[in-house]
């Protein structure tokens, strides 16, 4: 084939750790620092690209390794943004690029700089062995995702989405091989849809006064007790066809009889016991239900006054399926208070979903089975969102893909302190991806 693995590999671990070095927290982003490195390693092997602003410093770049154009091409992408992280609880400096212990630390080492050089060197690797392709592979960097995508993918498909074309398929986050202590086999990840948000904001109003004269009906006092009657209420539980599937399939790796009850959730949910210990899991909680969380309060600038208004931001991630006019009269019912304002203060996503049968995702799951021997494969429909949902909006079939072997331990990392990956991982799955590629649009 004419590639040197273990070259490639020592040439990812130093990439990645060279953008992980580049602080790229959003907000700000400043993801013009991370793009303009992207084009210089792609400019060094003759590969050109564009780089486009969507707002000072915003930006998002594209380049193209072109196939024969027999088969409709992949777009590889990534957003180039990280959270925030807070130095005080990391053992190393977030933006240091430190290797310690077989693990190359850095905010983005999993979600999602990583993803961004495996696609960096699959193409490179591409482009010099000269393999000829009947695929268009596009690589596509983009801003803003740990925001909303607005700077981002959103912009991309309302100002650039020349730079899809001829594009069937795209790859991002997050995906993964999942291994546990007691697990009978590895989980292949494959994510072909994401729970997507509703942005919600509850404002109570009442008179403004001084604190040491309460009443029952300050504005938070009613926001108080709006919010409890929210958070006492449960949304329905709907057991999507593909999410059945996925516990279907996680029950065959779990130990013992940890999975009694999962080959057909409906029934089983419906036992008082079942239910009890199946929702105390947050992420299947998520699973099967719509989610609302609260997650930010807002009252008076003093502690002495009592304001004329309060307000809480609720995060809530809907189900494919749900209505957001339904959920929005669900919460006004719920909290039952007419002086209590529900507004909707984002765009509804629509959620939007890939098929787990494409040839994509065929070759996706052999992948990981090259990867990790013996694994099983599940579609999963995520709960967070990702760039994904924008793409699918565009036509193209979006997975979230990935070959790394991570335990439960890493995925905690990822918006926590001290993310890290393996230089084990880095290294295979700068091979797996390029071999996965060449599996799907090889010639």
């Amino acid at each position: 084939m004419g590639i040197d693995w273990t070259a490639l590999g020592e040439e990812a671990v130093d990439l990645l750790r060279r953008y992980l070095m580049i602080d790229t927290t959003n907000p700000p982003g400043n993801e013009i620092e991370g793009a303009k490195f992207l084009a210089a390693v792609l400019g060094r092997d003759g590969i050109a690209s564009e780089t486009v602003e969507s707002a000072p410093g915003r930006a998002n770049l594209v380049a193209r390794l072109a196939g024969d154009g027999s088969l409709p091409g992949i777009v590889l992408h990534h957003h180039i943004d990280v959270v925030y992280a807070d130095r005080r609880y990391w053992t190393v400096d977030p933006f240091g690029g430190a290797i310690r212990d077989g693990y190359l630390y850095g905010r983005g080492a999993i979600d999602m700089k990583s993803t961004g050089i495996m696609h960096l060197t699959a193409v490179l690797a591409l482009k010099r062995a000269g393999l000829p392709l009947k695929r268009d592979l596009v690589f596509l960097a983009t801003a803003d995702e740990e925001a909303g995508s607005l700077y981002g993918a959103r912009f991309v498909a309302d100002a650039r989405r020349d730079w899809l074309a001829g594009a069937e398929y795209a790859i991002s986050e997050l995906g993964g091989i999942e291994v546990h202590a007691g697990f009978r086999a590895p989980l292949g990840h494959i994510v072909i849809s994401e729970k997507t948000g509703l942005p919600l904001t509850l404002t109570a109003r009442s008179d403004p006064g001084h604190g040491s004269m309460p009443w029952p009906d300050t504005a938070p006092h009613r926001l108080i007790r709006a919010l409890g009657r929210l958070l006492a209420a449960e949304r329905p539980l709907r057991v999507l066809p593909e999410v059945q599937e996925y516990f279907a399939r996680l029950a065959s790796v779990l130990p013992g009889d940890t999975g009694v009850g999962y080959d057909d959730l409906v029934p089983s949910l419906a036992d008082a016991a079942f239910r009890a210990r199946f929702l105390t899991n947050r992420l299947h909680a998520a699973m099967v239900r719509t989610t609302l969380a609260v997650t930010m309060l807002r009252g008076s600038e003093k502690r002495n006054v009592i304001p004329p208004e309060a307000s809480a931001g609720i995060d809530c991630r809907m189900l494919a399926g749900d209505d957001p006019e339904e959920i929005v009269a669900w919460v006004r019912y719920q909290i039952d208070d007419d002086r209590v304002e529900v507004t909707v203060t984002g765009e509804p996503k629509a959620p939007n979903l890939s098929p787990p049968d494409t040839e994509l995702y065929k070759a996706l799951a052999d992948a990981i089975r090259r990867r990790a021997p013996g694994a099983v494969v599940v579609p999963e429909i995520l709960v967070g969102f990702t760039d994904n949902w924008v793409f699918r909006r565009c036509g193209l079939h979006g997975y979230g893909w990935s070959p790394f072997v991570l335990d439960e331990g890493e995925w905690h990392r990822v918006h926590g302190n001290d993310e890290r990956l393996s230089l084990e991982n880095i290294r295979a799955g700068a091979r797996a991806y390029v071999e996965m590629l060449l599996d799907i649009a090889g010639v």
